[in-house]
């Protein structure tokens, strides 16, 4: 049981990872409306492109990391 313990905290903080990519998501979008030069809106777009890769690289990992937790439970039948 252990294990799924050890796994399921890393699901938790790969879940708060997610949700701090999204508010810089939100962060950089707000300063993108914001910028008023062209260099700044580029730099800011980057930067959301930038977050929602980040993002998806977690969403992965949660997953792979949900996937272990059901085999350890089936296994552990």
């Amino acid at each position: 049981m252990s294990k799924i313990k050890d796994l399921q905290e890393v699901a938790e903080i790969i879940s708060i990872a997610i949700a701090r990519e999204q508010a810089s998501i939100e962060y950089y979008k707000n300063a993108h409306r914001k910028a008023t030069s062209e260099n700044a809106k580029r730099t800011f777009s980057l930067l959301v492109e930038q977050e929602k890769a980040h993002e998806a690289e977690l969403r992965a990992q949660l997953h792979q990391i949900k996937a272990e937790i059901d085999f350890e439970r089936m296994k552990s039948r």
